[in-house]
């Protein structure tokens, strides 16, 4: 019987004296009671500390991720939409039924309003849309009547009200183009 390296028989050494015993004789009992012992059940491997430490950064960092992840996806789906239905501008929207008109969008989570009209050479929301909007906004009529007398010689013009302020630009060809924003406080 040899040993290996460590000093621990061999299991292919005892197997040997056992599977190639002389030819007509079974094996000597002291070379079957010197075999150790096999086991039949494998032991499960045994993790390091740093293993641990790595699979439980690992399920923290999962858990974290998970669960930020579920936090924001909430947050758009029922945050924004709540924040956006108690803003002046979407109520505006609401109110002259034109959230589906791809001219005029509300946007910044309500805060900001965007329109464009037609004009000689683009297609536009009408002018009566754009109209109900800045009246549901209580545009002043001084405000409107700048907004009615632009032309294309002008530029962008501004104008503020009651927490909001506007900006808008006129060309023939190309319509009116007005964002209105919440004020800055």
């Amino acid at each position: 019987m040899t040993t290996d390296e460590n000093g621990v028989p061999s299991v292919e050494t005892a197997a040997t004296v056992i599977d190639d015993p002389t030819p007509g004789r079974a094996p000597s009992p002291e070379a079957t009671s010197a075999i150790p012992p096999v086991p039949l059940t494998a032991t499960p491997p045994v993790l390091s500390t740093r293993e641990l430490r790595i699979g439980a950064a690992g399920l923290g960092i999962g858990l974290v991720v998970g669960v930020v992840g579920s936090l924001l996806a909430a947050s758009v789906a029922g945050g924004i939409g709540s924040i956006a239905r108690g803003s002046p501008m979407t109520a505006a929207a609401a109110t002259c039924e034109i959230e589906s008109n791809p001219w005029i969008t509300v946007g910044d989570e309500g805060r900001s309003v965007s329109m464009k009209s037609k004009g000689g050479d683009s297609a536009g929301a009408d002018f009566e849309d754009l109209a109900c909007v800045l009246l549901e906004l209580d545009t002043p009529d001084s405000v409107i009547s700048r907004i009615d007398s632009t032309r294309a010689l002008d530029g962008r013009q501004t104008g503020t009200w009651d927490g909001f302020s506007a900006s808008w630009g006129y060309h023939p060809d190309n319509g009116l183009d007005i964002v209105i924003e919440t004020a800055a406080e």
